[in-house]
């Protein structure tokens, strides 16, 4: 992977959300949360406005990013990639837990 793949227009890091027979989604951030069917995405890269994006986790074959972090939201366990501990806030309240 070259650094374009991993970081978006201001360097700053990008989820990939990969499929078995699909090109990846790049999102600014995705979120897995724990016993939740659904892999949630926020502001799709390449699109124009706010983008909430969620995918069944069935088809989803991993998500991956240079950085992530862990954090627990309601008692169920989230992890958050294309963003850091501190960037957590601005998505949390947007989860749908």
């Amino acid at each position: 992977m070259n650094e374009s793949d991993a970081t978006g227009p201001e360097d700053e890091p990008i989820a990939n959300i990969y499929y078995a027979d699909e090109e990846a989604t790049k999102v600014d951030a995705a979120f897995v949360i724990e016993d939740w069917d659904w892999v949630v995405g926020f502001d799709q890269v390449a699109t124009d406005e706010y983008d909430y994006v969620s995918i069944p986790v069935s088809k989803v074959i991993g998500v991956m990013s240079p950085e992530y972090t862990t954090f627990t939201r309601n008692g169920r366990r989230v992890t958050g990639y294309g963003v850091g501990a501190e960037g957590v806030e601005s998505f949390a309240d947007r989860l749908p837990v």
